[in-house]
């Protein structure tokens, strides 16, 4: 376990770490336009996800139940991340997509208040590492698949493997974190309940 936990952090590469980060807030920049804007195609899923957001946070659920869907929920996005480096040159477009998501959920949460201060909280420090090394691999492979010369030779399934022991364990303790934050921060509720 530790020699794979060792080989998945050798093959990280702060060349595309920062790429991907390049390209996260290009969309996470462009977000507050397309929100003001209300353009449709961009807006709908990401408000959708909001509104599903809302809806969570206003039922009475377990600490545990909530923690669950959250992990369950990031898990499942950021291994459609991970499984975009099959197809050339998707992974760059979602990563794109992922920030433009994001943006619209916190401008629309936060009413553009704190728009890129809110970044930074420790469920985001924990999350965004996540994401951004998950999109690290999923571009290494899409470059391989092409033929980049600078990319490592390495076949899929080790990427899958480095995923389950370098972000798994992050959004599992990010998951566990944000879950715990709401729920101490309503003292008054028997489980608990409100809002981002």
């Amino acid at each position: 376990m530790m020699e794979l936990v060792s080989q998945a952090w050798n093959t990280l590469s702060a060349k595309w770490i920062l790429s991907g980060m390049v390209f996260f807030f290009i969309g996470y920049t462009i977000a507050p336009w397309a929100y003001v804007k209300q353009i449709k195609i961009l807006t709908a899923y990401p408000l959708w996800i909001a509104g599903k957001m809302e809806q969570w946070l206003e039922k009475k659920w377990p600490t545990a139940a909530f923690m669950i869907t959250i992990f369950i929920f990031n898990t499942v996005s950021l291994s459609i991340d991970l499984f975009s480096g099959l197809v050339p040159f998707l992974p760059v477009l979602l990563i794109i997509w992922t920030g433009l998501n994001i943006g619209i959920i916190a401008y629309h949460t936060l009413k553009g208040r704190f728009y890129f201060t809110s970044l930074i909280n420790p469920v985001a420090l924990l999350e965004l590492p996540a994401a951004f090394i998950t999109f690290s691999f999923a571009l290494q492979y899409n470059l391989h698949l092409v033929n980049f010369a600078q990319a490592p030779d390495l076949p899929f399934q080790r990427y899958v493997y480095f995923f389950a022991v370098l972000v798994l364990p992050l959004l599992f303790l990010a998951a566990i974190l944000e879950a715990s934050i709401i729920r101490y921060t309503k003292p008054d509720s028997d489980n608990f309940e409100g809002r981002n």
